[in-house]
């Protein structure tokens, strides 16, 4: 897996939504700097390993987790690290050669009350379909078209992802927004949310920028 000079700080709401509170053992692959860990571990009092291919990452997590793995994720061997009550993949299986043997790698530190929370992008939302309407595949630094993405999901192909290797989706969230303005987004106030709620469900192959699992093995 290619490197870049990027540092992942940030906190993806709708994955940490999805954590269950009960957890004590999380794995957070592609942990970035250990932002949402250490949030994790704030909220419940709980062991948050973390796995970065970034060195710098690393150095970062390394004061928020309990314990921080550098790594090339396509080739890691997870035997060695015992089982999880939950794996957190926030944005990082689309960055794998080969997700679907991955995910059946992962299957060796989960036991069957194990969830495993995974965030994908959505390659066909509707501001990356103009861009391709308009002849345009730009790759760039992040985003939707990151340049370390090695595979691009839309709706039906993310749920097949998981159950192809293997799991039961629990839960499936289309995260994502109408295009309104904000002069339309502050007259109608709270009723936006519910707009972008509708229909990223109604039509979530084109207004849902990520697809959000809970699942389990089946």
């Amino acid at each position: 897996m290619e490197t870049h000079s990027t540092t992942y700080d940030a906190i993806n709401p709708a994955v940490y939504s999805l954590v269950p509170l009960s957890v004590a053992r999380v794995l957070d692959i592609g942990c970035g700097s250990g932002t949402l860990g250490e949030k994790l571990r704030l909220r419940r009092e709980c062991r948050v390993v973390g796995i970065t291919y970034s060195q710098r990452e690393a150095e970062l997590a390394s004061g928020r987790l309990s314990q921080v793995i550098c790594a090339d994720l396509n080739h890691f061997d997870f035997s060695s690290l015992g089982q999880f009550d939950c794996v957190i993949m926030s944005h990082i299986l689309e960055h794998l050669y080969s997700p679907e043997s991955f995910l059946e790698r992962l299957k060796c530190v989960l036991h069957p009350e194990s969830r495993i929370v995974v965030a994908l992008p959505n390659v066909l939302f509707w501001r990356q379909r103009w861009e391709f309407l308009r002849g345009r595949w730009r790759y760039q630094d992040g985003g939707i078209m990151d340049r370390t993405h090695f595979r691009f999901f839309d709706c039906q192909s993310s749920d097949a992802l998981l159950e192809g290797a293997g799991y039961e989706i629990l839960t499936a969230q289309r995260d994502g927004a109408f295009p309104l303005t904000n002069a339309i987004r502050r007259i109608i106030g709270p009723f936006a949310k519910r707009v972008d709620t509708f229909m990223c469900t109604q039509v979530p192959g084109l207004f849902a920028f990520q697809f959000v699992y809970m699942a389990k093995m089946r």
